[in-house]
C-alpha cells in the first residue's frame, strides 16, 4: 500500500499550552514517524502548531480521528487544516513546556462525561483519576476532600438558603441577584452568571454560534451578552455569562440542572490566583477574541519591529497594578491585585511620580499605540531604532480620556480629538443645555417630557464612569430608556444606564437608522465634541414622537462611527495613515466595535495586538516604548 506525508495544522491567535502538550504526546507514536513544530505567521503574528506523519491511508485516517478528539477547542484557535506535503519540516524534539502534572486542564472529554453526567456511575466523583488530562492533580486539598454527598449538600444549601459561599474557589453563588447595600458609595455591577443548563442557553440569552463555541472552549471565558427580549426573570440590560470551568462547578451545576435551575449568579470581590484562575473577560474585535483586561501573569516574545526604550514599566487602575519587565528574549508581566487600602496607598505614590514625570496627557494613548504595533519575527532584526510612523490610535477607555492620537512620518505625536467629560451632575448638564444653541429645543423637551427632564437632573457623574459611558447614560435618559424612578433614594447608576443603552442598540434589527449629530469643537490644543448638539439631536427625535428606543440607541453608535470615519479621513489627508490601532475597554461595547469596523475597516487596516488585551497589560507594555525619559 502507498505511503503518504500528511500535515495537521492548528493556527492559533496566541500560544495554546494544551496544544504543545498534545504535540509532545503524539511524538510517542513512533510507528507513524511523527514530527511536530510551531511556525509563526508573519502577517498577523499568529502561531501554527503542526503534526506531520508518514503512514498508510488507514493509519492516517485513524490518526486524524484521534487528533480531532484530543485537540479540544481553544478560543484562540483560528483555523485547522489537513494537507499533503512533499517533505517534512518538523522535528522530533518535544516542546519545552512548563513542568506540572498533567495537561493545563481541570477536566477533558474523557473524564467530564463520567464525573459530570448524572447518569454515569462515577457521577460526583471529583477525584476521578484521568490518565489523559490528569485533572485530579489540579485539585486543592479542600476540593479533594469533597464527596458526592458533600457537593449534593452544597446544592441543597444553595436551593434552601438562596446563597452558597465557596471560599475554596474564592466565589459565592446565589439563586437570585443579591441587592447591594443602598448607600451612596455602592456601585452598579453587571450581573455575572454561571450557566447550569447549556441546552437552554439560547432561550435565556441572545447568543450566536461564535459565542457558544467560545463559551464551550477550554479557556471557559466570560462573555457580555443581553438576555432574551422580555425575559420574565432576567431584568438587567446586560450579563456576563460563563460555563463551569473546574470539576467542582461541573458537578454542582449538573446537580442544580437536575433541580430545574438554569443559571446561578456569581460574586467575586477579588481574584485569588491560588484558588481559581483569574476570570477571562473577552470581547469580539477584528474577527477574533481579545481579553478586555488581563488579570493573569504572562509573557510574549520580545518584539523585533520596535525598539524597547526602558527596562521596566508599570500601570495602575483602581483595582490592579501591572508591572512589566523587558528581558533579552521576552516581555514578562505580573498583575497585582490592589485588594487592601494599605496596598493602594503604597502603590499610589509610585504611580503618581511616574505620571507627573511623563507629563503628557496623551500618555495612555501613546502606550496603546505602541503596544498595538508590537510584532515578533524571528527572521527580522533591525540594527537601528524603529518607531511608529503614519499611524493613529482610537483609545476609548473607561479609565482615561477617550482620544484620537496620531503619529506622523517623523514619529511626532499629536492629539487630534478628545471626548469631553460631562458636567459633574445633572443640574450643571441641564444648565449647559440651557445656555447652548439647543435652548429652545431643551425648553420644549422639559415641558413635554418632565419625567426624562427630572431624570437628567438626578444624574451624577464621576471620573470612574468613563466619558463615553457618561454620554450614553445622558442619551439613554433623553430617549426615555432611564429608570422609572429612584429606588430607596439611591442615585441613578450611570453604568447601568450605559448598559441599557448598549443593550437597546444590540436589539435593533434594522440596517439603517437616523443620523445623530456629533459636531466637532476646535479648542486651543485639540478638537472635542459639542455634546449639547448630540443630546439636542436625540431630543428632537423624542419630540417628534419617535418611540423606537432600539433604533435611536443604534443610531447613536452608527452615527458616531460614521463621524469617526470622517475625522480619520481628514487626518489621513494630512499625515497618511497606514495603520489604525483600536484599544481601550470601551471596545468591549459590541455595537460600537462592529460599527467602527464596518465604517473604518474598509479603508484602513484596523490593528490590535492579538497577544495582549484591550486595556491593562497593553498600557503597561506600551510604556516600555515611550520616548519620554522617566525619573
Amino acid at each position: 500500500m502507498s505511503m503518504h506525508n500528511i500535515r495537521f495544522d492548528f493556527v492559533c491567535q496566541r500560544p495554546v499550552p494544551l496544544y504543545e502538550h498534545l504535540c509532545n504526546h503524539y511524538l510517542t507514536r513512533t510507528a507513524l514517524a511523527i514530527s511536530i513544530g510551531c511556525e509563526p505567521q508573519e502577517i498577523d503574528g499568529a502561531v501554527c502548531y503542526f503534526i506531520e506523519a508518514y503512514a498508510q491511508q488507514a493509519q492516517l485516517e485513524s490518526l486524524a480521528d484521534d487528533i480531532a478528539s484530543d485537540f479540544l477547542l481553544s478560543v484562540w484557535l483560528q483555523k485547522t487544516e489537513i494537507k499533503r506535503i512533499e517533505s517534512k519540516t518538523g522535528k522530533n524534539t518535544p516542546f519545552a513546556v512548563i513542568k506540572h502534572q498533567g495537561l493545563p486542564l481541570y477536566f477533558c472529554q474523557h473524564c467530564q462525561p463520567q464525573f459530570g453526567d448524572n447518569q454515569h456511575p462515577n457521577f460526583g466523583d471529583i477525584n476521578l483519576a484521568c490518565e489523559h488530562c490528569k485533572g485530579h492533580f489540579k485539585l486543592s486539598r479542600e476540593q479533594k476532600s469533597l464527596t458526592r454527598l458533600d457537593i449534593a449538600a452544597m446544592a441543597g444549601q444553595l436551593l434552601s438558603e438562596q446563597t452558597l459561599a465557596l471560599p475554596m474557589l474564592g466565589i459565592a453563588l446565589a439563586i437570585s441577584p443579591i441587592t447591594a447595600n443602598n448607600t451612596a458609595n455602592s456601585t452598579y455591577q453587571r450581573p455575572r452568571i454561571l450557566v447550569c443548563n447549556p441546552n437552554s442557553l439560547n432561550s435565556q440569552f441572545c447568543v450566536n454560534d461564535n459565542q457558544v463555541l467560545a463559551l464551550s472552549s477550554i479557556e471557559k471565558p466570560i462573555l457580555r451578552v443581553r438576555p432574551s427580549s422580555d425575559h420574565p426573570s432576567l431584568h438587567a440590560p446586560l450579563y456576563d455569562i460563563q460555563f463551569a470551568e473546574n470539576r467542582l462547578l461541573v458537578i454542582l451545576t449538573e446537580m442544580l440542572r437536575q433541580k430545574g435551575v438554569h443559571w446561578v449568579y456569581v460574586y467575586q470581590d477579588e481574584v485569588d490566583k491560588a484558588k481559581m484562575d483569574p476570570p477571562l473577560y473577552l470581547a469580539s474585535i477584528a474577527k477574533g477574541w481579545l481579553p478586555i483586561t488581563s488579570y493573569a501573569d504572562g509573557h510574549i516574545p520580545l518584539p523585533t519591529n520596535l525598539t524597547c526604550l526602558h527596562d521596566e514599566s508599570s500601570y495602575k487602575t483602581d483595582t490592579h497594578k501591572y508591572v512589566v519587565k523587558s528581558h533579552h528574549n521576552e516581555l514578562a508581566w505580573h498583575v497585582i491585585s490592589l485588594c487592601t487600602a494599605q496596598h493602594q496607598a503604597a502603590t499610589y505614590t509610585i504611580n503618581q511620580s511616574v505620571t507627573s514625570a511623563d507629563g503628557a496627557n496623551i500618555n495612555k494613548s501613546l502606550r496603546a499605540l505602541s503596544a498595538g504595533h508590537l510584532r515578533h519575527n524571528n527572521n527580522e532584526h533591525y540594527g537601528k531604532p524603529q518607531f511608529v510612523k503614519h499611524a493613529a490610535v482610537l483609545y476609548f477607555s473607561q479609565h482615561h480620556p477617550c482620544q484620537i492620537v496620531t503619529m506622523d512620518d517623523n514619529s511626532q505625536a499629536e492629539l487630534f480629538f478628545e471626548l469631553p467629560e460631562l458636567p459633574h451632575n445633572g443640574y450643571e448638564l441641564c444648565h449647559a443645555l440651557q445656555d447652548s444653541a439647543q435652548k429652545s429645543l431643551f425648553d420644549k423637551f422639559k415641558q413635554l417630557h418632565p419625567k426624562e427632564y427630572n431624570q437628567l437632573l438626578d444624574l451624577h457623574f464621576s471620573a470612574n464612569d468613563g466619558r463615553l459611558n457618561q454620554l450614553m447614560a445622558a442619551c439613554a435618559v433623553v430617549i426615555g430608556a432611564g429608570q422609572s424612578h429612584k429606588r430607596d433614594n439611591k442615585q441613578i447608576s450611570v453604568m447601568a444606564l450605559a448598559d441599557r443603552f448598549i443593550s437597546l442598540a444590540m436589539s435593533y434589527q434594522g440596517n439603517s437608522a437616523p443620523r445623530i449629530d456629533f459636531p466637532l469643537t476646535k479648542g486651543m490644543a485639540h478638537r472635542s465634541l459639542n455634546w449639547c448638539k448630540t443630546l439636542g439631536a436625540l431630543m428632537s427625535f423624542k419630540l417628534a414622537g419617535d418611540a423606537n428606543l432600539a433604533k435611536l440607541a443604534f443610531a447613536f453608535h452608527d452615527s458616531f462611527a460614521d463621524y469617526l470615519s470622517h475625522w480619520i479621513e481628514h487626518v489621513d489627508q494630512n499625515i497618511g495613515i497606514k495603520q489604525l490601532v483600536l484599544a481601550g475597554s470601551d471596545f468591549a461595547n459590541p455595537v460600537l466595535t462592529e460599527r467602527i469596523q464596518l465604517r473604518l475597516g474598509k479603508n484602513y487596516p484596523l490593528v490590535v495586538n492579538p497577544l495582549l488585551d484591550l486595556d491593562g497589560v497593553n498600557i503597561a507594555i506600551g510604556g516600555l516604548y515611550l520616548k519620554q525619559r522617566r525619573g
